[in-house]
């Protein structure tokens, strides 16, 4: 897990709206490790979504892009232009779950149809890609005999079964899940992320996924980067971000999950986060941030080395002297 199979570069994300123009992502920079499970949390809003679709491609036409993606060493994409290798091999480098995936399904055609499509667009013959399709729905709990249904047969945890066996059909070097939990029951929830961590096991593929849901990181991630407002605030391995956050905004996620066991730390501070009457051209968080000074309002915050993680914030010493003391 020491080498990095997906490097985002200084990525930022611009919008031309009309005669404005609106970042949606800032300088952002990503290492994932090869092999690994790597979680991006943020709330609604904070740029989890454009930040996947710039890497994967997807960004709309008012889009400006600046920024690097490299995968397994090469460089697939530059300020927003994807190389041919990469645009002619897509699915077999980076495959994509997309949010609210179960209707991503056509509607009027069999599952088979579905992977038989993926395969044409490689040149995979369709004998062998049913045979692989079948071997692969087993690989995620499902009986081949749904290649022959229409996904309306299908219940909602079958759907999702499917679409990640479609993402990982043709064994791709990375699969990015855009929230892959959001639509389904905690039961069901816990079934997809035991099968994604079952198919990291067992083929090795990356899996970088993005969730609003504190625990689904904890519980399926390696390492885990923050994100709010286009930035990144804080990164670095699930231990040290879940158990000891030094980002303020890292802080207010965590304060406001619920434990049944040993209680939360952190929630005495679930109410210190009221927004504040002001702007800010500094730190994003700072009309947020319960521990903010006046020079947070006027400059941005480098992105400070503390031990295997980064934070953005200067005043972070201060922070966690209030927080854990």
């Amino acid at each position: 897990m020491d080498i990095d199979i997906l490097q985002v570069q200084n990525l930022t994300v611009s919008y031309k709206v009309g005669d404005l123009t609106v970042k949606g992502i800032n300088n952002v920079s990503l290492n994932i490790k090869k092999g690994s499970i790597t979680a991006l949390i943020g709330e609604s809003g904070s740029g989890k979504t454009t930040l996947l679709s710039a890497i994967l491609g997807f960004l709309p036409k008012n889009a400006k892009v600046n920024g690097k993606v490299v995968l397994n060493g090469e460089k697939i994409m530059e300020n927003g232009k994807f190389t041919r290798k990469f645009r002619l091999n897509r699915w077999r480098l980076i495959s994509y779950i997309p949010q609210n995936a179960m209707s991503v399904l056509a509607p009027t055609r069999k599952i088979k149809a579905h992977f038989i499509d993926t395969a044409e667009a490689y040149n995979i013959p369709k004998d062998r890609a049913l045979k692989e399709a079948s071997n692969i729905l087993n690989q995620v709990g499902l009986n081949e005999r749904v290649l022959d249904l229409y996904p309306f047969e299908l219940s909602g945890g079958m759907k999702q079964r499917v679409i990640i066996a479609l993402a990982v059909f043709l064994k791709p070097l990375v699969t990015i899940a855009d929230e892959p939990t959001s639509a389904v029951d905690m039961l069901t929830q816990k079934k997809i992320l035991d099968l994604i961590k079952d198919i990291n096991q067992k083929f090795g593929i990356t899996f970088l996924i993005s969730t609003h849901d504190v625990s689904v990181a904890s519980y399926i991630s390696d390492q885990i980067y923050v994100i709010y407002n286009g930035f990144i605030v804080e990164h670095g391995s699930k231990k040290d971000i879940i158990s000891h956050p030094l980002h303020p905004y890292t802080i207010y996620l965590l304060s406001n999950v619920i434990s049944l066991s040993d209680g939360n730390k952190l929630s005495k501070f679930r109410t210190y986060f009221k927004p504040k009457e002001v702007s800010s051209n500094g730190c994003p968080f700072a009309v947020k941030c319960p521990f903010v000074t006046h020079d947070c309002f006027t400059s941005l915050p480098n992105q400070i080395k503390v031990d295997d993680r980064e934070v953005m914030c200067n005043r972070y010493l201060e922070v966690e002297k209030i927080v854990y003391s």
